[in-house]
């Protein structure tokens, strides 16, 4: 049987929840004015589905089968769907409505962070196979050997433009042999800063590029890659990496294809931004996730 939560932490839990829910719905249903069509055969409205693709991320739960079972014990009473729902069923769920969790997040971008003087550009790198098991598959497409301190790694790279609040801007999925420069553009393409203040983009020596910096000043962006010039900013994006990692987990998925790896990795970047928005919200610390969801 279900139990209500009653305790302080755990209402405000339900709370933060209830908000999540609210901002998806009331996005999503301008994002696809038809999903209501067929809703009275679901047992899972599509909003609830994406809110608990979030919330999963957020809860740091990577297994769809240990969420369902919390989910059934403690949260029932606000999804009364998920009784009796098979973790395949929600897995496929959340892989069909992928494509609107990136534009759900860029709604909320603008008022996370306004117009930004300062980006901050890095990447790190994800590995998805160890090293023995690439000779023992037929690999991770997409995926790319790199050379990583003295071992060589299989992986993928995430390249991420974010603001100096750490709220991603945009990011991008390349190969782990992919050099960064390659990629400056299309992230700033995808920020859609559009005409605003000048701006400073603070990189570490791997964007140092004579030729990016001459592009890059053509359309009013200054490249700053030395370090004694970023006054220790730059590191906001380390951070960034560190919480995702950490409390998102974005380095240990139980992705086996490219298609689940992207799907992870843009519920996991959309649950960040999310909960930055909900700690403003409710008038809390917008950095502090981990103590509201875990």
């Amino acid at each position: 049987m279900a139990h209500t939560q009653h305790t302080p932490t755990l209402a405000s839990l339900e709370e933060a929840i209830t908000v999540l829910f609210c901002l998806v719905d009331d996005a999503y249903t301008l994002l696809n004015p038809n999903s209501r069509s067929y809703e009275s055969i679901k047992k899972l409205s599509d909003s609830e589905v994406i809110t608990l693709a979030l919330f999963q991320q957020l809860r740091g739960t990577e297994s769809e089968r240990s969420f369902l079972r919390d989910l059934k014990r403690f949260f029932v009473h606000l999804f009364p769907g998920v009784a009796g729902m098979h973790p395949s069923s929600l897995h496929r769920r959340v892989r069909k409505l992928r494509r609107y969790l990136e534009p759900l997040r860029r709604g909320i971008v603008p008022e996370l962070v306004g117009e930004p003087e300062t980006l901050l550009i890095d990447s790190t790198l994800l590995e998805v196979l160890h090293p023995r098991q690439v000779k023992q598959s037929a690999g991770f497409e997409g995926a790319g050997w790199v050379r990583w301190g003295s071992f060589a790694l299989y992986g993928v790279k995430l390249h991420l433009l974010c603001a100096t609040n750490r709220v991603p801007l945009s990011y991008e999925l390349s190969a782990a042999n992919v050099a960064e420069v390659r990629l400056v553009g299309e992230l700033l393409g995808s920020a859609h800063l559009g005409e605003g203040p000048a701006r400073r983009l603070l990189g570490d020596l791997a964007y140092r590029s004579e030729k990016l910096g001459e592009t890059l000043a053509s359309a009013g962006v200054s490249l700053v890659t030395e370090r004694s010039r970023q006054h220790g900013v730059r590191q906001q994006a380390e951070v960034a990496f560190s919480i995702l990692k950490r409390v998102f987990g974005i380095e240990r998925t139980l992705a086996k294809t490219l298609v689940g790896l992207a799907t992870r990795i843009v519920a996991k970047i959309a649950a960040y931004t999310y909960g930055c928005y909900v700690n403003r919200l409710l008038g809390r610390q917008q950095g502090r996730i981990k103590e509201l969801w875990a």
